[in-house]
């Protein structure tokens, strides 16, 4: 294997993205020290290294959301009643957000913000007046009047907390058919069934959530099969199974264990990319991260805490799940931390962002555009030449506007494949390499067929077989290395739906084989 290690060396800058993959991040804050409120940094997908590209001006906005493929943005202005505000943003030709218009909420402190593509709507939680705002929405993205308010009437055992309902998070189910509310005043979660034109019943069902607990933020995984609910005032994490929409819970685990009597101050909560690991951020009675293993049943297994800076108000994964920016509304600023996902340790990079009461920290789902063709120059990703195959098929099969690509091998640029077997000649590292060379093969035979790879509409379906020991069983970590360079050369076209097999042997003893399936414009 000597050889194989050489070239995953020398290869090495090929295998990551240099430093032209960015991802767009958008701050919002708190803005009581004179600072604008949103800012939109480029960050780096392989170092994580922040630039501020510029800002807009917006009150308090300390909850944001995108919409529309990421091309419109909506933000709130957190203030009291008749100071509380959404505003609309839209993506100009310069890939700058531009503000629309903004309108009035009528309740007060709205907290989280979410929208919903189908109804073209957006739904506020608003935390001081214990409410629900819902407002419909141009075909551009710009905001029309209140279309309708929700208020709760609760209050539950904490006098300080809890003497009213306090509406902290709105979110869609999965199949985007309800919508979830967490009132952290009541110790209770609503749920609204949306009807077409985006508007809630508003005859909801409750679920009651142990008294004092205090209801924050919800995340559902991405199948849909549980929920995970952080509890800012006892610092437990609950999680559902989730049946028919229906909420039911079968664990309560500790985030914060601060051996303190006082009130804890429990904040986010989100799942990894991947769905391997969700991470809750703990205030006030420890400043933290706490990271948890999500069992094959949804439960959670608590691996360790990770200490941040002050009032870790909110967190993010970045969209590849390399890092995870954490926001010190305190300290002032936005720690970086890289992500292992396959061991899930956290390490503070040490190049945090400076930015005066971080609050909200949202990811664009796309790598800030750029089309294929510049993108693999700018990856310094080397095609190679297209041999015609020695046996009686061929490389590629279009039928209507899908293509069909045979199975490829891993080829090396100056000629000759990757061989051995996962698990006992090749490292997973050194695996993902092979994936990733796949790809850019299966790229080179596609761009020789149809010329120009902007007519690629998405990568539609991928099968990765993977030459493995009987007890290799890391497949998909494998075949990660295909994927990210689908994502890196075509954006969200790129992202696939995939099978990733371990097979026993391989044409040759070929470390890697993989089909795909691509829409064409």
């Amino acid at each position: 294997m000597n050889m194989i290690a050489t070239l995953l060396v020398s290869n090495i800058l090929h295998f990551f993205a240099p430093d032209t993959a960015q991802h767009q991040l958008i701050v919002g804050s708190y803005t009581k020290k004179g600072n604008p409120g949103i800012e939109v940094y480029a960050v780096n997908a392989v170092t994580g290294k922040p630039k501020l590209l510029y800002t807009k001006e917006n009150a308090n906005a300390s909850y944001l959301t995108l919409a529309n493929n990421g091309k419109s943005m909506y933000a709130v202005t957190e203030g009291g009643k008749d100071a509380s505000f959404v505003s609309a943003y839209q993506l100009d030709a310069s890939n700058q957000f531009q503000k629309l218009n903004q309108e009035p909420i009528k309740g007060a402190a709205p907290c989280f913000i979410v929208s919903r593509p189908e109804s073209k709507t957006v739904y506020t939680a608003n935390y001081t007046s214990g409410s629900v705002s819902v407002f419909k929405t141009l075909d551009n993205g710009a905001l029309l009047p209140i279309a309708q308010e929700i208020n709760y009437s609760g209050s539950s055992i904490h006098k300080a907390r809890q003497e009213a309902s306090h509406a902290h998070n709105v979110v869609l189910t999965p199949d985007h058919n309800q919508l979830l509310v967490t009132d952290l005043g009541a110790d209770k979660i609503y749920m609204h069934k949306i009807y077409a034109d985006g508007l809630l019943d508003e005859k909801y069902t409750t679920v009651s959530i142990t008294p004092g607990n205090g209801p924050r933020h919800f995340v559902f995984n991405n199948s849909g099969t549980h929920g995970y609910l952080i509890n800012e005032l006892s610092g437990t994490v609950d999680v559902f199974s989730i049946r028919a929409n229906a909420l039911e819970k079968i664990q309560t685990i500790t985030a914060d264990t601060a051996k303190t009597t006082a009130t804890k101050g429990s904040g986010d909560i989100h799942i990894s990319p991947s769905g391997k690991w969700l991470i809750t951020t703990n205030r006030v009675s420890s400043e933290q991260l706490t990271v948890f293993k999500i069992e094959a049943d949804g439960k959670l297994t608590k691996m360790y805490h990770q200490p941040v800076a002050q009032r870790p108000r909110n967190f993010s994964f970045s969209p590849n799940g390399n890092f995870v920016f954490v926001a010190s509304q305190t300290e002032d600023k936005v720690q970086i931390f890289s992500f292992d996902d396959i061991t899930g340790k956290l390490t503070n990079t040490n190049q945090d962002m400076a930015v005066s009461g971080p609050v909200c920290l949202v990811f664009s789902n796309d790598p800030m555009e750029v089309n294929p063709e510049e993108r693999i120059k700018q990856l310094n990703i080397q095609l190679i030449p297209v041999v015609p195959p020695i046996a009686n098929y061929v490389k590629q099969v279009q039928v209507g506007n899908l293509v069909y690509l045979s199975g490829h091998g891993p080829d090396k640029p100056g000629g000759g494949q990757m061989f051995g077997h996962l698990g006992k000649d090749v490292t997973i590292e050194e695996g993902q390499l092979a994936a990733r060379l796949t790809g850019i093969s299966m790229i080179s035979t596609l761009k020789a067929y149809i010329g120009d790879l902007n007519k690629v509409k998405r990568i539609v379906k991928v099968l990765g077989l993977v030459n493995s020991e009987p007890n290799f069983t890391q497949q998909p970590q494998v075949m990660n290395g295909f994927s990210n360079l689908m994502v890196e050369i075509f954006g969200e076209r790129g992202k696939h739906a995939r099978s990733a097999l371990g097979v026993a042997a391989l044409p040759n003893n070929i470390s890697v084989e993989i089909e795909m399936i691509v829409e064409l414009k």
